[in-house]
């Protein structure tokens, strides 16, 4: 079963940009050990909101996924398009995350036998136990009480989990009528809700590291290792709600004009910089999304040339592989002062912040390019080939998460 859905290379950068934005975070909070600071002033929340671009790359995926695969559930659910569906999403996710989880596991019992004092944020739940809980892709699924080894992949977790039960809401959602999207949309209003004011309070963090947590429970969505999934699961679903709006070219004129995904993104930082409720922000993403979708003569050209084209390729190597980046140089960092592990990063002027950052940022670009190349689209091609019939997508670029 072949796809015939069009490529929309619009929606290619963002994902490439919202994986830079994510670099960027988790950089931004490895130099905070430092105490070296990028954009971090105390009022402006626009670094520490970037985590965000977790939830863009949710709803993101919900979109694409519907735009790709809209004609294989249509009419329900057969084991066969099913099988292949699985197929595809597996090659496309799978052997990233199994590469990048074996390259911790070595790395890990390496340092360890020189023994390296990797400390609780290091340590805490990178053990034996949680390898299983890794390869079979449910550690992000309130199994653990914090992240375990390439700490990114919660995301890719909560993700697979979706991908099983995505073809079972295209039907129902194509016979949506227009109260029942905006009944849909309430509701994953209220997921979010349901984060921010009740379940933040159940999250839990092992007793190492029982010093980060807060005094009263946060009012956001930033949770990954329990609770995750509702998290996906929201943004999934307001990703399938916009492709409805571009499918019945609902707000065409609008969203498809230059200027309007200018004035969504500056509005969007806007509110991370004011640390304005989560809740509101990722109402920005759909509107984002759909307004790259629909494209304009200016946008097109920009968001069509080469180098927007390959980020967005290179996007998933680029999540998974930046946090193993880190985990290396920490260790290292680790063993070159392990006489003194409290004084691991050490303090430099906020210059050498932004020059360890853009030298972060161009080395994951650089492993991420060789990692797509000769780790995701060949094992891509050779799991279609051999358990689809060659069958994979070739003609559009569905975004895996994350």
């Amino acid at each position: 079963m072949n796809t015939s859905s069009p490529y929309l290379p619009n929606l290619t950068p963002l994902r490439g940009i919202a994986a830079l934005l994510v670099v960027f975070f988790h950089a931004d909070l490895m130099l905070l050990n430092g105490q070296l600071f990028l954009l971090r002033y105390p009022d402006s929340h626009l670094v520490e909101k970037l985590y965000l671009m977790v939830d863009f790359f949710f709803v993101l995926s919900g979109f694409i996924l519907f735009h790709v695969y809209t004609t294989w559930f249509k009419d329900g659910v057969n084991g066969s398009s099913f099988k292949k569906f699985t197929v595809a999403r597996f090659a496309r996710v799978y052997p990233l995350h199994f590469f990048t989880l074996v390259y911790v596991v070595i790395a890990w019992s390496i340092f360890i036998q020189t023994g390296v004092p990797g400390g609780p944020f290091m340590n805490s739940f990178n053990t034996w136990v949680s390898i299983p809980t890794n390869i079979l892709l449910i550690q992000s699924m309130n199994v653990h009480d914090w992240f375990s080894w390439n700490s990114a992949s919660w995301s890719i977790s909560t993700e697979w989990w979706m991908y099983m039960i995505f073809p079972f809401f295209v039907g129902p959602f194509l016979k949506l009528n227009t109260v029942g999207r905006i009944f849909v949309f309430f509701a994953c209003i209220g997921g979010y809700l349901l984060i921010m004011l009740y379940l933040q309070q159940f999250v839990t963090f092992p007793e190492a590291l029982s010093f980060i947590k807060p005094a009263k429970p946060q009012i956001d969505i930033n949770v990954g290792y329990q609770f995750g999934f509702v998290r996906c699961i929201c943004g999934f679903v307001l990703g399938m709600l916009a492709y409805l709006l571009y499918k019945d070219e609902i707000g065409k004129n609008l969203f498809g004009n230059g200027w309007t995904i200018i004035l969504l993104t500056l509005a969007m930082l806007v509110c991370f910089h004011f640390g304005v409720l989560d809740v509101i922000s990722v109402c920005f993403f759909p509107c984002i999304i759909l307004s790259a979708a629909y494209g304009s003569s200016k946008i097109n050209t920009i968001c069509t040339t080469k180098p927007m084209q390959r980020i967005g390729d290179w996007s998933f190597s680029i999540y998974l592989v930046h946090q193993p980046i880190i985990f290396t140089f920490g260790y290292i960092l680790l063993y070159v002062n392990r006489k003194s592990p409290g004084n691991w990063i050490p303090t430099l002027p906020v210059m050498w912040a932004w020059i360890i950052c853009i030298l972060f940022i161009a080395l994951t670009l650089l492993l991420s390019s060789y990692t797509y190349k000769y780790v995701e689209v060949p094992a891509r091609k050779w799991i279609n080939k051999k358990f689809a019939g060659g069958r994979y997508e070739a003609q559009v670029k569905p975004v895996p998460i994350s």
